[in-house]
């Protein structure tokens, strides 16, 4: 072969290279990651037993939705008993402050006469420990008014427990509990999550991981095979679990940490427990 030929295929080859370097697809780490968020436990602030439990799973609630009612009859009794109660001590307010003033007006008396000489030091002593003592059972009763008026609005802030409603806009996940049974304080009775609050997590090696940052963008690509981006808003500082363990203590165990994308989901395309997959790119390692 000439030795012309032979530079000109070498140099074919070289070009070759050159075009498979500058346009060969960068070395990328594919992560497999799944929906994940934090559900919201419904729960009641009272014991008593369920009397409607209004919601599915499935079912779009809005925030302040009635999802639930407690039999409200125990509540209900405990308001009217202490409204009655605070009715009937403005009653005996009433009548001990009429006599409060009538002491008063007995006292004025007794002592102008007393200060011009007139009555006696007993009518006067008398008339003022009356006014006192009028005086004191105002007050007393005051003190109850304000303790009725308090339990009475107890009850009804307890009263206002039967009723369970919705603390955000969400989605009915679990039912945890059915129509007619009692429930506890704290006892779940249905989970909500909110779909606009999804976030993708993923375990990195620690080999990539000091190539991440927050606010970072990814490409998120969800097992249909449709990608769409993903925010990074949270990277672990503690080390996971080794996906590598060296059984022969010959080197060190490779620890993971885990990330957190937050993505887009008004179309509703993800999902709670879904398989995710997270693209590192060449530029990232």
């Amino acid at each position: 072969m000439k030795p012309k030929a032979i530079i000109i295929i070498l140099a074919v080859l070289v070009a070759g290279l050159i075009i498979y370097l500058c346009t060969r697809p960068a070395h990328q780490i594919l992560l497999t990651g799944i929906v994940t968020t934090d559900e919201v436990i419904v729960s009641p602030e009272i014991q008593g037993r369920l009397q409607q439990l209004l919601v599915r799973e499935g079912d779009m609630v809005t925030n302040g939705q009635l999802l639930a009612v407690i039999m409200p009859e125990m509540e209900q009794a405990d308001v009217a008993f202490y409204s009655d109660s605070e009715k009937q001590i403005a009653a005996q307010t009433a009548q001990a402050r009429a006599n409060l003033e009538n002491a008063r007006l007995t006292f004025a008396r007794e002592e102008d006469l007393h200060a011009k000489n007139v009555d006696s030091a007993q009518d006067y002593d008398q008339a003022r420990t009356a006014y006192a003592a009028a005086k004191a059972v105002v007050d007393s009763f005051n003190r109850q008014t304000q303790a009725a008026e308090a339990q009475k609005n107890k009850a009804q802030v307890t009263l206002g427990y039967t009723e369970i409603h919705a603390p955000m806009d969400a989605v009915v996940d679990t039912r945890a509990a059915l129509q007619g049974e009692v429930v506890n304080p704290g006892q779940a009775i249905v989970t909500l999550i909110n779909q606009d609050d999804l976030w993708v997590r993923a375990d990195v090696e620690e080999t990539y991981i000091d190539h991440i940052r927050l606010g970072d963008k990814l490409t998120v690509r969800l097992p249909s095979g449709t990608t769409r981006e993903g925010t990074v808003f949270f990277r672990g500082v503690d080390a996971g679990y080794a996906t590598q363990r060296d059984v022969n203590r010959t080197k060190r165990d490779i620890k993971t940490f885990e990330i957190r994308l937050r993505c887009d989901n008004r179309d509703r395309a993800l999902a709670v427990g879904m398989t995710a997959y997270v693209i590192l790119p060449g530029s990232k390692l």
